[in-house]
């Protein structure tokens, strides 16, 4: 296989990935190494399958149904690395949706390390903070300039 149709092959796998994840398939573990080391946010670093589990029951107890948005992924790819950047919405488990109407949007960053054709290391990179209930942070990060401020 070329270099070209590994990395192609490779971001399909990515692709994969994203679509299992939505439909809560099972099935996504077989797209990872055994010893997968996985990173996320306010879960930290843990290695191996089961790794992954244990972060999908936590999404559970807070989110009822998520969406990565594939026509907006971008993917950069260099040797056995693929960095994805994307957005997704959902719904949290009281019906509460997000991204909401005050940031519109919600972004993500994951890298993937391959080995061959199996995630060998995933890091995801995103704030967990899906419907804004931190509301100290998310007043001190508003783009909205308040009209005192504007005063000088």
């Amino acid at each position: 296989m070329s270099a070209h149709e590994l990395k192609e092959k490779r971001i399909e796998i990515v692709k994969n990935f994203y679509a299992k994840l939505d439909q809560a398939d099972a099935s996504l573990l077989d797209l990872f190494a055994e010893d997968v080391v996985l990173f996320f946010p306010k879960f930290g670093t843990a290695q191996g399958k089961s790794s992954l589990g244990e972060l999908g029951k936590r999404f559970a107890l807070e989110i009822d149904k998520i969406q990565h948005i594939q026509d907006a992924f971008q993917f950069l790819s260099e040797g056995d690395t693929v960095v994805l950047e994307g957005q997704m919405r959902g719904v949290m488990q009281n019906g509460d949706r997000w991204p909401t109407s005050e940031v519109r949007s919600h972004h993500f960053c994951t890298v993937f390390v391959f080995e061959d054709l199996l995630i060998k290391r995933l890091s995801i990179y995103l704030d967990p903070d899906f419907n804004l209930e931190d509301k100290k942070r998310v007043n001190n990060y508003r783009q909205t300039v308040k009209a005192e401020e504007n005063k000088s």
